[in-house]
Formats: C-alpha cells, structure tokens, sequence
C-alpha cells in the first residue's frame, strides 16, 4: 500500500472536524436542554407551590424542611417513599416536600456522597482512605441497581468504613439545612401572608386565622 492509500485509509477512520463539532454542539444543547428542564422542575415543584400557598407560613416551612431533612439524610431512591409514609403521621405539603427532596438525586449523588465521606471522616477524626476515582467505582455498582431495594442493599455492602462516616455527614446536613430551611422559609412566607391581609385590609393574625380554617394545621 502506497503513502497516499495509507493517508486515505486513515483519514476514513479518523472523525472529521464537522462531525466533532457536530457532536460538541448536540452535547452541549442536551446539557441545556436538561439544566432548562431542571429550572422549570425546580420551579414548578418548589416554587410556585409556595408562591400560591393557602397554607401558614409555619406549615410552609415544615414542608420544606421535611423536604431537605429527608434530601439528605435519606439514600437517593427512597425519599418519595418515605416521605408517603411520614404524610400518614404528619400533616404537610407533600408536593412541596417532594420537590426539596431533589438537593440530592442521581446526577449529583456521587459526588454529593463523597463530600458526605469526606466530612464525616473529618468529624470522626478519621483519615480520608479513599479518592474520588476509587469512591465512584464503589458507588457504580449503586447505581447499576433497578430497584431501590436493590440499591439500599448494595449500599448497605459498601461497608462500616464507608458508611458511618456517611451517616455522620448525613445527620449534620439534614439538621442543618432543615432548620435553615424552616427559618428562611417561614420569614418569606410570613413576609408575603402580611402582603397579602394588607391587601384584604385585615390584621395579619386574623388572616392566619382564615388560612388555618380552610387548611388544619398537623
């Protein structure tokens, strides 16, 4: 074969500059595609729920700090299914709760769970054993499973090591950001509940009052 049929042969195989741009550019607009799906998930999940509430601040904020406590402290998978279980005992929005669940889900667990590692190792006092790279092959394994029982079993194999420092770091998240959750929640809520009795010309506590009667509070 002579230097010009190699040449050939060779550049048959290899991607052409179009068709890496081409792939580039379909990269890059389905990443788009999915953070806009997200901002409008995000929104109507978290957001508009609570814009449009008829509910108390206070009941609100419950919502959506059961939504981050269970985020976080609750393995990806099981959050929907535990909080159905948790709303036979506690009264609060399910849908808001939902959608605060999702500060942990499939496209940011393992390196949300590293950092759970990674913290929980540093508050015990014990030495970081494992990089990123070995952490999310422990982890594939995790997310190759069907099912979230499949899941929790093969999460609960990963090992004391791995695990008491996770749970650590999960507890500490979920009390953290639940109580900021509350907090933060409830004053805007209050704010806008305020807003609106100025707007029917009541006092804010008689307001309260209308929204409890259409709403029971747990």
């Amino acid at each position: 074969m002579n230097q010009g049929q190699q040449d050939s042969t060779l550049s048959s195989h290899e991607p052409s500059a179009e068709a890496t741009t081409s792939h580039t550019t379909c990269d890059h607009g389905s990443r788009k595609k999915w953070f806009s799906r997200l901002r409008g998930d995000i929104y109507v999940n978290c957001i508009q729920p609570l814009v449009t509430s008829r509910h108390t601040p206070s009941y609100d904020a419950k919502s959506v700090s059961i939504g981050l406590i269970i985020g976080f402290i609750i393995p990806v998978g099981g959050q929907l299914l535990f909080l159905g279980f948790l709303r036979a005992f506690i009264s609060f929005n399910y849908i808001v709760a939902a959608g605060f669940t999702l500060v942990s889900n499939p496209f940011n667990m393992i390196p949300l769970y590293y950092g759970y590692y990674c913290l929980g190792s540093y508050v015990l006092g014990r030495p970081i054993a494992l990089n990123f790279h070995c952490f999310e092959k422990l982890m594939n394994p995790v997310l190759d499973k069907t099912f979230f029982w499949e899941a929790l079993s093969a999460f609960a194999e990963l090992g004391e090591e791995l695990l008491i420092p996770w749970l650590v770091a999960a507890v500490i998240l979920s009390v953290v950001f639940g109580t900021a959750g509350y907090v933060v929640t409830f004053r805007i809520q209050k704010k806008r509940c305020k807003k609106a009795a100025q707007r029917l010309g009541v006092q804010y506590e008689e307001y309260l009052a209308r929204l409890k009667a259409r709403a029971p509070q747990a």
